[in-house]
């Protein structure tokens, strides 16, 4: 009895099994020009364009740098030359963009411009969520149009 009530004590005290990440999403990329550096698990392409794609998301580039994980799977990459970046009609175009598979993140950079819809933004840097669909700008400049039935933004703590 004593056995079974210690056994008991110990099941409710081990932690719970923590839930396993999701694996990134695929990519593909397409180019005309690959060279294989084994060694440092990196691929270099070049094309006239190159096209990395991720599930919707699709970059195209002049170069790109792409360093794998032991699998062989791109876990970082870098567009540069005529860099575009679209999801839906969402795009980005800039000099060059970082591709981070951890974080599921795209950083444009270099006169970076997003187009959304009529909205057009100029700014420093746009950084593309692509696992929580979420762009974010810094140094904004440009014209946002809003769409029909989007809620106006919040000024000062007071809705307009």
């Amino acid at each position: 009895m004593i056995a079974l009530l210690a056994l008991a004590q110990l099941a409710l005290a081990a932690p719970a099994p923590r839930p396993v990440p999701a694996p990134a999403p695929a990519t593909h990329v397409e180019a005309a020009n690959i060279e294989y550096q084994y060694k440092q698990r990196r691929t270099v392409m070049t094309g006239n364009p190159v096209v990395f794609t991720r599930e919707d998301a699709r970059l195209v580039c002049r170069k790109l740098t792409a360093d794998s994980d032991e699998g062989g799977e791109i876990r970082h990459a870098v567009c540069e030359g005529d860099v575009k970046l679209t999801r839906g009609e969402k795009a980005v175009t800039c000099a060059r963009a970082t591709y981070d598979s951890a974080g599921g993140k795209v950083v444009c950079r270099g006169d970076p411009v997003l187009h959304d819809g009529a909205s057009v933004v100029r700014c420093d840097e746009v950084v593309y969520d692509l696992d929580q669909n979420k762009v974010t700008v810094t140094q904004a400049k440009g014209t946002l149009v809003q769409s029909p039935g989007q809620p106006l933004p919040v000024r000062s703590g007071k809705a307009r």
